[in-house]
């Protein structure tokens, strides 16, 4: 029995369609030319009706000239009934059907300036529907759900760059076309646009668009953009990535509030399988104010094909095509081609010495076989590696004292048991490393205040009474945590947040702790020193975010009400913007940026910036002549 959606299926239209399937009847007239004719549309037949929505009555017909099966969308006489209504309905199909694309249903016709009757005319597209698709069959894994995403993110792709948006993405805006060649088509494109603001409501009374996958500014009654459809495709590649939707909650006021509200759990805690690259794009995807989110589909798009490409799939567009011909075979095929090239991913990051990012792709590799014994056995080795490379750089100052302090430790007389808690201990034979002690700092008092930046604590007694000749042992508490720690120019750690070191005597010894994200904390020090402070705690100073504004050169920039220079200085040199004081930490917060371009509308963000971190936006554009979308 064969199963349908139609093009431009929404709201009451697409609940009519899956009470059609579930009917099996109605189903089984669909394309066997027994349907008697409702009635003439021009030259359409009008077979059946499969759905009726606020906007549209939607039919299956045929059209008599050219003798080919078409849906057919009429919209409601109140919609259609004043002139301007009707000229809006014209303009935005002209310019839908300036797209053509093999992912975007096709518009064949519309009803014309002067028609009684306003309607369009598309291809007929037999299968189910996105939804209905993912609840009947399914993708098994977040990855194979991605060649949907990465489809809809490259017709998307190709509308935008024709001018147009689409405004009401949703899985039931997805079809999945079953005929050959199989493809998975976005509907319903410029659909929202046609309805003006004044008449957004339905008969019903409820809000055109989904709650679901509305992005924040169609909810506060601002136009959308591009980057109001990448919210959308957001919505939709997490609900793929992960089986759930990223704002569910009781009712359409409660959706609505956590939109409204960025309330989006990490999709990592939705299904741990989802890997972090992916995780990382939904929820910039997500991102509440539009200049934080991907500028636009390509962005989406290439970051797909990279997450992607690292489970075997590079070329997306065939491997799509294979899982609809065959989706039960896809999937059983899948963990072996992903396991394969991520094991070859991370075997590659340990030459490099990457070994963080060795780790990230080997336990990707347990999300989909966790008993791979070849990974498991490199874990267990990454792991002692490790470890050991902690251990020997907690020593580093003492091993590099040389022949000279091995001789001095060789003939001094050994000393007295340590009678308190936490003495340094007794020296070990010459040239052997000693491994990291962690050193627990006193208890605070309440009158004890937090130290300044790079400020030692107050120091132990116990630990003043450093033996003269003896390294010492030094703990470094960095905020957010240190990328790479050096001693005397050497890395001795790398991605810590707590760094041990050894600090040997007989000289000052340069300390330097890295963040991308900071100002380096560079600290000269002594073993003397080291013993009486114990540890320190080092919040690393933020660096400026670096702003660029894409577009016109002439737009003038303001960042928090100041004037910092135009779109064209930025695209020579970033604009440096400090990350606010005040936020919930010291890097990373919000920030006003104002746009201002002259015959354009004027743009305002709250722009959501990190320390060190390139944030782009783009420049407003004047209007466009023609109303086009």
């Amino acid at each position: 029995m064969s199963r349908f959606a139609i093009q431009g299926m929404t709201g009451d239209v697409g609940k009519r369609a899956r009470r059609d399937e579930s009917a099996g009847a109605d189903v089984q007239r669909v394309g066997r030319g027994d349907a008697p004719v409702i009635r003439m549309l021009g030259r359409y037949e009008l077979l059946e009706q499969v759905g009726s929505g606020g906007m549209a009555v939607v039919y299956r017909g045929r059209d008599t000239a050219l003798d080919r099966e078409v849906a057919v969308k009429l919209l409601h006489p109140h919609l259609a009934s004043a002139p301007e209504s009707r000229a809006r309905f014209s303009r935005e199909a002209r310019a839908v059907a300036r797209i053509a694309h093999p992912g975007i249903v096709e518009i064949y016709d519309y009803s014309g300036d002067a028609a009684f009757e306003s309607y369009l005319v598309t291809e007929f597209v037999r299968g189910p529907t996105l939804r209905g698709f993912a609840q009947e069959i399914g993708f098994g894994y977040p990855e194979v759900a991605m060649l949907v995403g990465r489809a809809l993110a490259d017709a998307l792709v190709h509308a935008h760059s024709a001018g147009v948006i689409h405004r009401d993405l949703k899985p039931e805006n997805v079809l999945v076309k079953q005929d050959e060649p199989p493809a998975v088509k976005l509907a319903d494109f410029g659909i929202a646009r046609i309805i003006a603001s004044e008449e957004r409501m339905t008969m019903t009374g409820a809000l055109v668009g989904s709650p679901h996958h509305m992005a924040p500014e169609i909810v506060e009654g601002k136009d959308a953009d591009v980057r109001s459809d990448v919210f959308s495709l957001g919505t939709i590649l997490y609900w793929l990535a992960t089986g759930n939707l990223p704002f569910a909650a009781s009712n359409p006021t409660a959706i609505l509030r956590r939109v409204l509200e960025g309330d989006v759990q990490d999709p990592r805690l939705a299904d741990p399988r989802v890997p972090d690259p992916l995780a990382d794009l939904v929820l910039r995807c997500l991102a509440l104010d539009p200049g934080a989110r991907p500028r636009g589909a390509v962005e989406v798009r290439d970051a797909l094909d990279k997450v992607l490409a690292q489970v075997g799939i590079d070329r997306p567009e065939d491997a799509l095509v294979a899982f609809l011909r065959d989706p039960v075979a896809f999937r059983a095929a899948f963990p072996a081609r992903a396991v394969a090239t991520l094991t070859a991913l991370g075997d590659g990051a340990l030459v490099e010495g990457a070994s963080a990012r060795a780790l990230g792709f080997f336990n990707r590799v347990l999300s989909l076989e966790p008993s791979n014994d070849v990974v498991l056995r490199k874990l267990a080795r990454l792991t002692r590696r490790r470890r050991t490379r902690r251990v020997v750089a907690a020593a580093a100052g003492a091993v590099a004292l040389g022949g000279a302090l091995a001789a001095a430790l060789a003939f001094r007389e050994p000393p007295a048991p340590p009678s308190l808690a936490g003495a340094p201990p007794p020296p070990e034979p010459a040239g052997v490393a000693t491994p990291p002690v962690r050193i627990v700092p006193e208890s605070p008092t309440p009158a004890t205040r937090a130290p300044a930046h790079g400020e030692a604590r107050p120091a132990d007694p116990v630990r003043a009474a450093h033996a003269p000749g003896r390294a010492a042992l030094l703990s470094i508490h960095v905020r957010p945590y240190a990328q790479r720690a050096l001693l005397d120019g050497v890395e001795v750690s790398r991605d810590e947040q707590i760094v041990r070191l050894a600090i040997g005597p007989g000289r000052r010894h340069q300390l330097r702790i890295e963040h991308v994200c900071c100002a380096p904390f560079v600290r000269e020090i002594t073993a003397e020193e080291a013993a009486a402070t114990g540890e320190l705690r080092v919040p690393l100073e933020p660096r400026p975010a670096r702003l660029r504004v894409d577009g016109d050169p002439a737009t003038r920039v303001f960042v928090e009400g100041r004037a910092a220079g135009t779109a064209g200085d930025s695209q020579r040199s970033p604009i440096p913007v400090p990350v606010p004081p005040g936020g919930a930490s010291a890097y990373e917060g919000t920030t006003r940026i104002r746009l201002e371009l002259a015959g354009a509308p004027t743009s305002d963000l709250k722009l959501k910036i990190r320390a060190g971190e390139a944030v782009a936006v783009p420049a407003p554009q004047a209007e466009s002549a023609g109303g086009a979308p």
